[in-house]
């Protein structure tokens, strides 16, 4: 999207890229197009998940907010305190609040959002995808995009069907050093690739602890919808916010760092 020549609403929604150096892509509205008056309406987004990922792709969608009018139009996150913020941040970006709402169904019911971003924990990126694709919302949603196979071709099929559009957050492709990498190999310079290795070296801890740990009050969220399709269990302000660390919530490194790299290899 470095292109600032101006440019309609769906010549932009038509070239959905990267939207600064490797990170989330706007969405193009595909089923909302009929409730659309005029070619340069502003882009509605809604966003649900907002917690510290979240906060960094808010700030991404803010740098289109002049290029290609896009609007931060709706908040969702469970937890109180995230959502507030949430509102507070993007009142600073556009000028006015947002919309802010505890529950992805309400997002999902409001007709005037083109597409949504989504960065809840793992385990409900697929069954709210799935749930945004049949409400004709396009979307961004971070990776993994599914951590069961079953969720993923769910979710998969409900695109499909809506005919919506999706981009899965494996941001990496977009970053220079990789478009670089791609340039060389399909260049032919280093002949017939049979085997390509990539490393990461990372020395920190995984089970970092988080101060909203114990900021978090029961009576703040909503941990049944938190849970979502996984079995009902006790309160846990551990797992709400280190869910990586947790096999039933997440399949840890994998879906962390080498879908990254799986990714640049394919």
């Amino acid at each position: 999207m470095s292109d600032s020549r101006s440019i309609n609403r769906r010549e932009f929604l038509e070239k959905s890229a990267a939207a600064v150096a490797g990170s989330a892509m706007v969405p193009r509205t595909a089923m909302s197009y009929a409730n659309i008056v005029g070619a340069n309406d502003r882009i509605s987004l809604g966003h649900v998940g907002i917690g510290n990922r979240g906060g960094d792709l808010d700030l991404i969608a803010s740098k289109l907010k002049s290029s290609h009018n896009v609007e931060m139009t709706a908040v969702c996150d469970l937890w109180k305190v995230n959502r507030e913020k949430a509102a507070a941040t993007n009142t600073g970006y556009y000028g006015r609040a947002p919309r802010a709402v505890q529950h992805i169904e309400e997002l999902l019911a409001m007709k005037d959002v083109d597409g949504v971003l989504i960065s809840t924990p793992e385990h409900s990126h697929s069954p709210i995808l799935k749930m945004a694709a049949e409400a004709g919302k396009d979307a961004y949603v971070e990776k993994p995009m599914a951590n069961i196979l079953s969720e993923a071709k769910a979710a998969r099929e409900a695109v499909l069907r809506s005919k919506t559009i999706v981009q899965v957050g494996t941001q990496h492709r977009s970053e220079p050093y990789p478009q670089a990498a791609q340039k060389v190999a399909r260049s032919g310079a280093l002949g017939d690739i049979s085997k390509v290795e990539i490393e990461w070296n990372y020395h920190g801890p995984r089970w970092r602890g988080r101060p909203e740990v114990k900021q978090i009050r029961e009576s703040d969220t909503d941990w049944a919808k938190w849970l979502l399709a996984k079995p009902a269990r006790p309160f846990d302000p551990q797992l709400y916010f280190e869910f990586r660390l947790y096999k039933e919530f997440s399949s840890g490194i994998p879906d962390q760092w080498m879908s990254h790299g799986i990714d640049l290899v394919n």
